[in-house]
């Protein structure tokens, strides 16, 4: 994904930043922020290459040139928020979010709702046609939240191995208009 590819969102003290896979070591602080995410997802505590693996991961059929990866954060602190994708999955004018995850810290104070509106902004202004996504079916606050923003199910997935756990996915979609 170009370079050029960058939101700002609408809280002004709080800035994005594309991230790429060198910048793992600072992104790492906030998945080890967040173990309530892993346990509930993977049934384990966080990994310490977490933000490795998240630069790595890579969906069926995607390309690294239309993955992204951005850092929200307010000037001189830790990142308090990241934004993980891909563009063009799984067809052409949609993009998908593999990750949006926040420290407990900043939870519930619209900082999620903000990036979330600002980049379908982003996604509208390169002309895509909608934003999917999928939340473990245990994640029910996560599903709360896409829901409440516009997104709605597509489809539950099969259950999966999701590190010790198995669980179904929910699929979700927004259309941009």
């Amino acid at each position: 994904m170009d370079k050029e590819t960058i939101f700002s969102i609408s809280i002004p003290e709080y800035s994005v930043r594309r991230l790429e896979p060198d910048d793992a070591g600072i992104l790492q602080p906030l998945f080890d922020r967040c173990p309530d995410y892993a346990e509930m997802v993977e049934g384990t505590g966080v990994s310490p290459t977490a933000a490795r693996e998240l630069f790595q991961a890579l969906p069926p059929g995607g390309s690294f040139a239309d993955k992204f990866v951005f850092g929200i954060s307010k000037p001189t602190e830790e990142i308090a928020g990241v934004l993980e994708g891909i563009r063009h999955y799984p067809e052409e004018n949609i993009w998908w979010i593999g990750l949006l995850l926040l420290a407990p810290e900043v939870r519930d104070r619209g900082l999620g709702r903000s990036i979330l509106k600002d980049f379908v902004n982003q996604v509208r202004g390169h002309r895509g046609r909608g934003v999917m996504l999928g939340v473990v079916e245990e994640n029910s606050r996560a599903f709360q939240f896409w829901s409440q923003n516009g997104f709605q199910m597509v489809r539950k997935t099969e259950p999966r191995v999701f590190g010790k756990k198995n669980q179904s996915v929910f699929v979700m979609r927004y259309w941009i208009r």
